[in-house]
């Protein structure tokens, strides 16, 4: 969505096509190798989420690392993270919900869209920080997880908002907590995991835009000016909140920096959850 929203602004600027290209595949891996593997001239560009930083501590053989393979343009949004459960279930908020999950370990589940997903070692790191005793049943993507959830097969998860917010509205799911500093302009009635005394649990998806390696800083600084320019448009600005995005423009050292230390972050995430590389 992303991307559609960017390019025909951006076509309109440089006065020559701007064409969006889906790359499915082995959880964004392929779209992310061509691009690894692209001339490095400015005009094959990535637009990928934080499952960058994810990806390189599940695979074996990736073939890329995200801190020396690609090269940051900017960070384009973000996309916060609500901790829901079914409306069945007897917590409130989520102090409740650690309680109840330590009450009967194991006996509470949550969904994801997949193993090594941002949902899934969100969990992991908020089962982590609490030592909430929660067990993962991984979908193979987000509507089948955020179905069983409906139907009481899963307990709980954390999601993006826009995919849940309807049924809360609906009285079928129940919000716990955001993700971030500040709560959400969606959901501002549900404060967040920080708020609520929990630290160390905060994870959010984030949007960045790179290019391949070796592009020069030139055309990375000419990329990002022209996209950071796009994003403060408040038309650009609403059409992403339409769709449960927020905006949000960084510089490429900063990109660069975010996806470090998000690499260190899960690293750390995946060990002591004792998942392994497939």
């Amino acid at each position: 969505m992303i991307a559609r929203v960017l390019a025909p602004r951006l076509q309109q600027r440089f006065g020559r096509p701007v064409i969006v290209e889906n790359r499915t595949g082995a959880s964004g891996n392929i779209g992310v190798a061509s691009v690894v593997k692209s001339a490095p001239d400015g005009h094959t560009l990535l637009i990928a989420p934080s499952t960058l930083a994810i990806t390189p501590w599940l695979v074996k053989d990736l073939g890329w690392d995200p801190a020396r393979d690609l090269e940051p343009v900017s960070r384009v949004a973000g996309i916060a993270m609500v901790l829901t459960v079914n409306a069945s279930v007897p917590a409130e908020n989520a102090s409740q919900l650690i309680a109840l999950a330590k009450q009967r370990p194991g006996a509470l589940n949550y969904g994801t869209p997949g193993n090594g997903t941002p949902q899934h070692l969100g969990m992991e790191l908020f089962k982590q920080a609490t030592g909430a005793s929660l067990t993962h049943v991984p979908y193979k993507n987000l509507p089948g997880a955020v179905t069983d959830m409906l139907g009481g097969r899963v307990d709980g998860g954390f999601f993006a908002i826009q995919s849940v917010l309807p049924h809360a509205k609906a009285g079928k799911l129940r919000l716990l907590a955001t993700t971030g500093e500040r709560r959400t302009p969606w959901t501002p009635e549900v404060p967040t995991l920080q708020e609520q005394g929990i630290t160390g649990a905060d994870v959010e998806s984030w949007i960045g835009l790179f290019a391949p390696p070796g592009t020069a800083a030139a055309i990375i600084q000419q990329l990002h000016q022209e996209i950071a320019a796009q994003l403060a448009s408040p038309e650009v600005a609403e059409t992403l909140f339409k769709g449960g995005v927020q905006a949000a423009v960084s510089t490429p050292a900063e990109l660069r920096q975010l996806v470090r230390s998000e690499l260190d972050r899960y690293q750390r995430v995946v060990a002591a959850a004792g998942l392994r590389p497939e």
